[in-house]
Parts: C-alpha cells; structure tokens; sequence
C-alpha cells in the first residue's frame, strides 16, 4: 500500500512539475525581445503612453518623425490628486530649432545646445541587446500567449536589479502585458509593486506604465512657434 501511494505521489508531482515548466515559453519570451529592438529602431513613430504612480500621474503624447531632418513633438499632463495639468510641458523640434512650452511660458534655441545637429537622428538605447537567448529567458517567470498578445511574469529580483543595482529596490511583483504586430509592439503594459528603501526611510512603489505605439507620417506643429522667445546667450 505504502509503495502504490509513494507511486501516485511520484506521478502527481511529475505532473505539476510539467505544468510548471509548460507555463514559461522560451519562444514567446525571445519573440517579445526580437519585437521590442524592432520597436525601438523605429525611425518615425507616435507613442501614447501613463506613467501610473501611486499618488500622481502622468500623461505622455511623444511624436518623432526622422525621414529627413529629425522632427520631435512632445505633450506632457500631469495628474496629482485633484489637480490636472493637461499641458505641463510641451517641447518640439523642428528645422535643426528647438521650442519649449513650460507652463505657458514659450522659449526656442537651436538643437546644438542640447547636443544635436540639424540631420541628427535619435538612437535609443536597447540595454539587453547585449544579453544571450537563455539570460533573456532568465528575466521571465512565466508566459502566456493568446492571439497577438503575450503576457509576462517578470522575475522580481532582475527586474529590481535593472531598476536599481545599488539594491535599495525590493519588488513583490511585476507583470508585462505586450501586443505584438507586424513583429513590433502596438501595445504595452509594465506594472510593478513592492518598496524602495534609502538609509533608514522606505516607501512603496505601486506603478504602471502603458504605451501605445503606431506609423506616423507627418507631425502637426503649433502655428505660433516663431513667436517663441529667443534664448540669449546668457541663458
């Protein structure tokens, strides 16, 4: 008797072990990293995004357009309890200028100040572009897939280390939701909750980042930029 339930033990934690191991899809997880550096080498793209955070938010509508001279238009909101700040900050460049909208007050200079020139393209940075298959697969707990839409348990502990590698950031849990079409990402979600603490102060950390990605052609710019004021030398 004692041998025919060590028996069935043995085949119901096989199972379970099996199930474990069929929950995480090396293949979904490189398939979602080949679309993310897709993604980011986008030379032209409108990309919608929130920044959740536990008492604040923020609202991000960001325009880059680089068929020939770079092209940027940038809207940020912010939302803090009951105060809305629809156009904290808008900020634009256009023919090797840039314009700066902060709050109503409207300054333009030219790209150089900020270390461009007038046919730069922007570069984003991919920090797992230098990590192999299986260090890619290590970042996921587990993956599911249904349609065009794969969701992700992130491993908490790499994650913290990405964040933060001085170690101060403690993560309870962290999920990644993300649309692939096209082989590129239409649609993302990042949430992740856990605590941050620095000397002998902590505080929790409750946040969600969504982006909306999709083909742009061609960038509406505000009609009174030249009435932007001029930066002198001094400032």
């Amino acid at each position: 008797m004692k041998k025919f339930l060590t028996l069935i033990i043995t085949c119901f934690l096989s199972l379970s072990l099996a199930g474990c191991s069929n929950s995480k899809n090396n293949d979904d997880i490189l398939t979602f990293f080949d679309a993310l550096g897709n993604t980011l080498n986008l030379k032209s793209a409108q990309i919608n995004g929130t920044l959740d955070m536990k008492d604040s938010k923020m609202n991000i509508d960001a325009q880059i357009l680089q068929k020939e001279d770079l092209q940027v238009a940038t809207s940020i909101g912010l939302v803090a309890g009951d105060h809305v700040k629809n156009n904290f900050l808008n900020f634009y460049i256009k023919d090797g200028k840039t314009y700066l909208n902060s709050m109503g007050t409207k300054t333009q200079s030219t790209v150089d100040k900020i270390g461009l020139k007038k046919n730069s393209k922007l570069n984003t940075y991919n920090p797992f572009l230098d990590l192999t298959d299986d260090q890619l697969c290590e970042l996921f707990d587990s993956s599911k897939k249904e349609n065009d839409t794969y969701t992700f348990k992130v491993n908490t502990s790499k994650l913290a280390t990405l964040l933060d590698n001085m170690g101060s950031i403690k993560l309870d849990d962290a999920t990644l939701e993300a649309t692939i079409k096209n082989k590129k990402i239409s649609h993302m979600i990042l949430s992740f909750t856990g605590k941050q603490t620095v000397d002998k102060a902590s505080a929790d950390i409750d946040i969600s980042i969504e982006l909306s990605i999709k083909k742009l052609n061609k960038i509406n710019f505000p009609n009174d930029l030249d009435s932007y004021t001029k930066e002198t030398a001094e400032d």
